[in-house]
Order: structure tokens, then sequence, then C-alpha cells
């Protein structure tokens, strides 16, 4: 069974993230603090790294489920 979407956290001093990303490729981000979402745009520094590595981790995942359910 597949997954409906995965989660990742982010937390450092000043934030604390969670990261939905959906298999049909949105992302929602919750700011755990305020219970808030949070646009990409709003993100910065290490957080819009983390959050980069994260959605390009993503679609290399959907991209090698695609692969394996064509072959």
């Amino acid at each position: 069974m597949e997954h409906v979407y995965q989660n990742y956290r982010y937390i450092n001093q000043d934030v604390d993230y969670t990261f939905r990303f959906y298999p049909n490729g949105h992302v929602v981000i919750m700011n755990n603090a305020t219970n808030e979402i949070v646009l990409p745009k709003q993100l910065s520094g290490t957080c819009l790294q983390f959050f980069a590595r994260k959605k390009i981790q993503f679609i290399k995942q959907q991209l090698q489920i695609a692969i394996h359910k064509a072959g």
C-alpha cells in the first residue's frame, strides 16, 4: 500500500515546521508553534534549503515509483 503523503519535520531555534508532501505534488507547510500554513515563498535560509532538498528527494521517489509501475 502506498502512503497518501509523507511528512518531514524541520526544527531549529527559530522555527518548527512540518512539510507534508502529497503524491500529486502538492505541499503543505505547517508552523507547529502557531498551527498556521506557511507558503514556500515565506521560507528562507536553511529552512528553504531543507524544503528544496526534500522536494527534490520526493520528486525522485515519485519518478522511481512511476518507472517501476511502467516497467
